[in-house]
């Protein structure tokens, strides 16, 4: 008899093993149906979406492969842990008791405690630690307070696959990229293959023993280990050169406590279902065999932000050969997007990223918005690539150590990042990191923001910020933090002068005089748009030089003028995925900020949308120890003044109330003290 079978969490790496079994014709009723769908296509914390979609395509049976995984962030997310975990599997069950659907429920070894040194039998008693733990336990009670007929809980553990993130395709890549590791060695479990898993549930449902009872199965694969033996075995299958060194869980402390012992005992469900399951590491090595083909062909790359540069980054992706565009994470109404290159790639839920991406490109724009979405994506050890120096200067400096976050070339920052790389190569001491600007006006009037951003096609508050020198302040601070360097005075020179060397000159006796690189700009209308650096070689090379065109010194001028954006983002993205590591950051210990400073008069009761692109601020780069009460432009969004503030004056903390933020919370904890 043929099934209509939903298959809820499609996207993730379960799911995505039984689409890939469909799909490849590897089951075991040909004459099945089935029903993918994501958190997009069907909200199963919708009972009424459930139901109305259970009804229209007349499902029989439900494998419920949507949760809420994030272990350690469900220790700050608990009211959405337990609505996904536990509320919507409710929905499910009474929707399955209602229509007589068999309901197949995947559930956790979280719900053990870890104390047992024995493989542990569905019968055990259970005491779930942490939020994750007890919602997926509660999202079990559920299903057995209701009853569906038949229903079926099956517990896992540690579940990988060549989809999505996970632990075996995190270790590849970090042990491409590093010559040493540490990984927890008292945490004992087995490995789950999640096509094995899949399998077995096909073979299941193939089967058609079904009881009235709910019952629980335990299905991981055979053998166990530790995560550090996992490693390892990861590494000796790939031919990965790379040292694992063991460590204690007391060493690498985590918001949410981890069963320190979680093998499962299947003898139930291979008995009651005939199952021969596989020993982990022959499946491990199955798994990294469809690896080393995805990995090595196709990149799944996600970006945040859906404007100029996104839109014409997706372009590029959709057309590389080494890329896939999965999904672009946006703020604004889907229905309404009908403007970018591939409208059904947007999403306004960033797990969508998290679920499918080996590398995010996040280009926002937002200081605040990209902290808080960066905080989420480096705790899935996902790589940022940013075309977002607003964000660098503002709280870019938290994240040094916690993941790999760095600019991309293509903007100025990074492309004076990549000459600064060169010329260290060739034997250069940089001198100074020069950004060429065409054009300022520190208070320009609306009308003429919107007139040149409609004949450039740029929003108004990016066409502002580009014209009032604002961007050009938040680069240069960036450069100057990430490369060590200096700034030759508060807001800096702003020379204008129409010949690099006179001008790189000045700048270059300025960093001789302060004992550091000078990071600066010169305003002309007549250079190219592009970046340049002064630098001094060796007197030994002056002949060279002077026969390779370069001049007399002993200055010379190493130039791009041109800087592509998102057309030059895939240089770093091919950098970042092959080991090359961080571009540029905001460095760990930064000395420069950019500042608000007034435009006009500002009252107490006057409120402010948002810093950055204002006609009430724009941005100067100021050293954050003479200034340590200062706003930075990136923080100054939804305020309202509370003192006036007169033209030309820094914005202080003690100035504005503004909202609380992840943002605002790491900038008072990294640089206000008391």
């Amino acid at each position: 008899m043929r099934k209509h079978i939903l298959i809820t969490g499609a996207n993730g790496q379960l799911g995505g093993e039984f689409r890939s079994l469909v799909d490849n014709r590897e089951r075991f009723d040909t004459s099945d149906h089935y029903f993918f769908t994501d958190r997009e296509t069907l909200d199963i914390t919708d009972k009424e979406a459930v139901e109305n979609y259970v009804m229209q395509h007349n499902i029989d049976t439900i494998i419920n492969c949507a949760a809420y995984t994030a272990v350690d962030k469900a220790e700050e997310e608990e009211a959405l842990a337990y609505l996904i975990n536990r509320d919507a599997v409710r929905n499910l069950a009474e929707i399955a008791k209602k229509y007589d659907i068999h309901l197949i429920h995947i559930s956790t070894d979280y719900v053990f405690d870890g104390t047992s040194h024995t493989p542990l039998c569905e019968t055990d008693s259970v005491n779930p630690q942490g939020v994750y733990a007890k919602s997926k336990y509660e999202g079990e009670a559920a299903i057995r307070e209701i009853a569906p007929k038949g229903a079926m809980i099956i517990r896992t553990s540690w579940i990988y696959s060549s989809m999505g993130h996970n632990f075996v395709k995190t270790m590849l890549r970090v042990g491409s990229e590093r010559d040493e590791i540490r990984v927890v060695c008292d945490q004992i479990g087995t490995p789950t293959y999640a096509r094995d898993l899949a399998r077995a549930i096909l073979t299941i449902i193939a089967s058609e023993s079904q009881s009235d009872e709910v019952k629980t199965y335990h299905y991981s694969n055979e053998g166990n280990c530790s995560w550090y033996d996992f490693a390892q075995a990861i590494f000796e299958i790939a031919q990965v050169d790379c040292r694992v060194t063991p460590i204690s869980t007391h060493e690498y402390p985590t918001p949410a406590k981890r069963p320190s012992y979680s093998v499962l005992n299947k003898d139930k469900i291979k008995y009651e279902y005939g199952l021969d399951i596989p020993y982990w590491r022959d499946s491990l090595r199955s798994c990294i065999s469809l690896l080393d083909f995805k990995e090595v062909k196709r990149y799944k790359i996600g970006i945040i932000g859906s404007g100029f540069i996104a839109n014409g980054l997706a372009k590029l992706l959709l057309q590389h050969p080494d890329y896939e565009l999965k999904a672009v994470l946006t703020r604004s109404d889907l229905s309404k997007r009908s403007d970018f290159v591939k409208p059904e790639v947007l999403t306004n839920d960033l797990e969508v990223l998290l679920d499918t991406c080996d590398l995010i490109v996040e280009c926002s724009g937002d200081a605040i918005y990209a902290t808080e979405t960066i905080d989420r994506i480096i705790k899935e050890d996902i790589p940022v690539v940013t075309m977002n120096s607003e964000f660098h200067v503002t709280t870019g400096s938290y994240f040094v150590d916690k993941g790999l976050v760095t600019e991309a070339e293509g903007d100025q920052p990074g492309v004076e990042a990549i000459l600064y790389e060169e010329a260290l190569a060739m034997g250069f001491r940089p001198l100074a990191f020069v950004n060429i600007k065409g054009f300022l006006n520190e208070n320009p009037t609306r009308e003429e923001m919107e007139y040149w951003g409609g004949r450039s096609n740029l929003s108004l508050e990016m066409v502002t910020s580009f014209t009032d020198g604002t961007k050009v302040q938040i680069e240069q601070a960036l450069v100057a933090n990430g490369l060590g360097g200096c700034i030759a005075q508060e807001g800096l020179l702003k020379l204008k002068d129409d010949d690099m060397l006179h001008g790189g000159t000045i700048l270059a006796d300025k960093a001789k005089e302060l004992g550091c690189p000078v990071s600066d700009y010169v305003l002309s209308p007549k250079l190219p748009a592009g970046v340049f650096l002064v630098v001094e070689h060796d007197e030994e090379q002056a002949g060279s030089l002077r026969y390779y065109k370069l001049g007399e010194g002993p200055y010379y001028v190493l130039e791009r003028t041109y800087h592509l954006c998102h057309l030059e983002i895939i240089k770093t993205i091919k950098r970042v995925l092959g080991g090359g590591g961080v571009l540029l950051n905001n460095g760990s210990d930064p000395k420069l900020s950019v500042a608000a400073i007034a435009k006009h008069d500002i009252m107490p009761g006057d409120t402010l949308k948002k810093g950055i692109g204002s006609f009430d601020v724009r941005g100067e780069a100021v050293y954050i120890e003479k200034h340590p009460d200062h706003v930075p432009i990136g923080l100054l969004a939804d305020a309202t003044f509370v003192r006036e503030v007169k033209e030309g004056q820094i914005v202080t903390f003690a100035d504005v109330e503004l909202p609380e933020s992840l943002a605002l919370d790491i900038w008072k904890r990294m640089h206000i003290k008391g």
